[in-house]
């Protein structure tokens, strides 16, 4: 949708987006996104390491901080309004001197973001099309809203820190806590938590006395930021990455994780399922994955190719807690 709308953008100030003008494109949403922007002089501004690696390949200049400007900043809003008002300060940071163009779907809240800026500055263009919004200004043009603040932290049951857009960035998930609650003391060994997030799991094996160490893997730089703050010991080692690319640096004791399924807004068993793979091909022969997923979630066909052993151990109406034994030879099955 977004590239509907760009084209008609395009249309209206063809002088945005001209050779000599260097852009910052931030939060993109799907590598296609930037089929239309020189990898010469464009920066991409991501901390998702799935869209990071691969557009780095690309030849895009991708970053997760800000240390740089630009004449243009785009600006794909997410579904946190509080996120969104931190990405457009820094769109507006980066393009201090230039333009902002903010874009996203109806459903995100774009409609409501816009209105707020609207008591703040003038737009040079407003438009809706293809099911949401794009519209650009000046940086000059006024200031952004007083209350809104970059990267602030929240504060969960005076335990946990978190930021806006991070998985469950208000609360602590109830599928990960069900996972806790079932989880031995009596874990040991080397382990990972796949999809760590803000570090809620994490935290929990690290005081665990018989775990030697933990690695933490999560997509999301943002997130990893928090799990950092988290936890507190010198067991855990942050990964930024992709659990399904991941490989420890030898076989795992075990492996937990709440693995998402959900890609883009729309259901995505296949994500769950990936996950799943690769702690099977990160386990020990004798390692052993627990996880919790919707009840709903049909992943028991995939556990069943990659263990030998797979069972419910715990859970309510919602969640099912499942151990997973005896990791197959992943060589062996196809996917």
């Amino acid at each position: 949708m977004f590239v509907k709308r760009l084209s008609v953008l395009k249309d209206i100030l063809p002088d945005l987006f001209t050779a000599n003008k260097t852009t910052c494109f931030i939060n993109p949403q799907d590598l296609t996104d930037l089929d239309y922007f020189s990898n010469k002089n464009t920066v991409v501004l991501t901390d998702d390491i799935r869209l990071y690696s691969p557009l780095s390949g690309a030849g895009y200049n991708c970053k997760s901080d800000v240390n740089f400007l630009a004449d243009v900043s785009i600006v794909l809003l997410p579904k946190s309004k509080e996120l969104a008002r931190e990405l457009i300060l820094l769109g507006s940071k980066i393009a201090k001197k230039g333009y902002v163009v903010i874009d996203g779907d109806k459903n995100d809240g774009i409609v409501s973001i816009i209105k707020e800026l609207q008591k703040q500055i003038s737009f040079d263009v407003n438009l809706s099309k293809a099911h949401g919004k794009i519209a650009v200004y000046k940086t000059a043009s006024g200031n952004l809203p007083s209350t809104w603040h970059p990267n602030k932290f929240n504060k969960i049951n005076n335990e946990f820190v978190t930021l806006a857009g991070v998985f469950s960035s208000d609360h602590v998930d109830p599928g990960s806590k069900l996972l806790r609650d079932q989880l031995p003391e009596n874990l040991n060994g080397s382990g990972a938590d796949f999809g760590a997030g803000w570090g809620f799991l994490t935290k929990f094996l690290e005081n665990l006395e018989l775990v030697d160490n933990i690695f933490a893997i999560d997509t999301s730089k943002r997130a990893l930021e928090c799990a950092v703050k988290n936890c507190d010991t010198s067991k855990v080692e942050f990964v930024w990455d992709d659990v399904q690319q991941w490989r420890a640096p030898k076989p795992l004791d075990f492996v937990v994780m709440n693995p998402p399924f959900h890609s883009n807004g729309k259901l995505d068993i296949e994500l769950g399922e990936g996950f799943i793979i690769s702690a099977a091909k990160n386990l020990l022969r004798n390692g052993k994955l627990y996880m919790v997923s919707n009840r709903h979630l049909p992943y028991e066909n995939i556990l069943c190719r990659y263990f030998g052993n797979s069972k419910e151990i715990g859970g309510d109406n919602r969640f099912k807690i499942i151990l997973a034994e005896k990791p197959l030879a992943v060589s062996r099955k196809k996917p």
